[in-house]
């Protein structure tokens, strides 16, 4: 028998916040009352890249998979256009947990979620205090807290060499970090002020290839050649390569440290030494109360890889699916 594409795809339409969010459910033929999982992206993601990867998968292991762009993203609606803010998509989670539950196709006893990137831990976070989730999982993370802020904007000042890996970046100091930080945030905070009194939203790109210099920063939000190699070629699939500057302001002020230090939900977590700030993963990982919780580190690939190279996706959801179908 077959066993890739047993899904159905289906485009469904759910509120979150007076606003309409765009999705896609895969839903597993002849798989009566499925389980759901509802997948969350990297920073700035639409529900076609590394979630849609994640969710055909997860959809032929026997789970209904729900994607979806947050507000003011992709297909969703929402103003102004591409704010980048933590919160509310983990709100657009929420709501989509309540649309996986009235549809009456799914199991409500078996809901789950699972998050890329930022939305691993942003994961994590709802599963602390949303009772509906039985199981989460984490993959390749950017653990929300300072300390890895402060990272992912020195990583924007690197020069990527052919061949290397994260872990071998040679970043710019923290006092450097610190204060490129301190200079966005000034900048976010002049934004939302010109916004709050004209309406009008000051954009800048999401994504540049150009390294940012370590001492004036860069107007790009995710600058430099390392993320860019994974964001430049969807520039050329449509995919909309700017930020409301005003979103740093929520984006940075979000951490996920809090939530996950009472998650008592079963937790796995996937990384490794060339995912994105290594410690910070251990850190929330080491946090979490329960003792049904599993650790993976590979450190064979590196953070980008996570998100849609198919042999490491084809190793994640196995182990996904794996876990969570313990948990059941």
């Amino acid at each position: 028998m077959p066993c890739h594409g047993r899904y159905t795809t289906e485009k469904v339409r759910y509120p979150s916040h007076g606003e309409t969010i765009a999705g896609v459910l895969y839903r597993p033929i002849n798989v009566s009352n499925p389980a759901g999982v509802l997948i969350t992206g990297p920073y700035s993601f639409i529900k076609e890249q590394a979630p849609m990867q994640y969710a055909t998968r997860l959809a032929d292991e026997g789970y209904a998979a729900l994607i979806f762009d947050p507000r003011t993203v992709g297909e969703s609606t929402g103003q102004p256009r591409r704010l980048e803010n933590p919160k509310m998509k983990n709100e657009d989670v929420v709501a989509g947990l309540d649309y996986l539950v009235a549809r009456g196709d799914v199991d409500n006893s078996r809901l789950f979620l699972v998050g890329i990137c930022q939305g691993g831990p942003e994961s994590l976070d709802i599963a602390s205090y949303e009772d509906r989730v039985i199981g989460v999982a984490s993959v390749s993370g950017y653990y929300r807290d300072h300390e890895t802020d402060v990272y992912m904007i020195c990583a924007g000042c690197v020069s990527l060499e052919p061949g290397a890996d994260i872990a071998s970046l040679k970043m710019p100091t923290p006092e450097q970090g610190e204060a490129l930080l301190k200079a966005r945030l000034e900048r976010a905070n002049q934004a939302r002020e010109l916004y709050e009194k004209t309406g009008e939203v000051v954009y800048q790109p999401l994504a540049d290839p150009t390294a940012a210099d370590p001492s004036t920063g860069s107007l790009a939000g995710l600058p430099g050649p390392v993320v860019w190699s994974w964001y430049g070629p969807w520039t050329l699939k449509g995919f909309d390569n700017r930020y409301a500057i005003m979103s740093d302001l929520d984006h940075f002020d979000y951490t996920t440290v809090p939530g996950v230090a009472k998650l008592t939900k079963p937790v796995l977590i996937i990384h490794g030494d060339n995912c994105m700030n290594a410690p910070a993963a251990k850190r929330h990982f080491d946090s979490i109360p329960t003792t049904n919780k599993k650790l993976i580190w590979n450190n064979d690939v590196s953070h980008f890889q996570h998100y849609d190279q198919p042999d490491c996706v084809d190793r994640n959801v196995g182990d996904i699916a794996a876990w969570f179908a313990e948990v059941q």
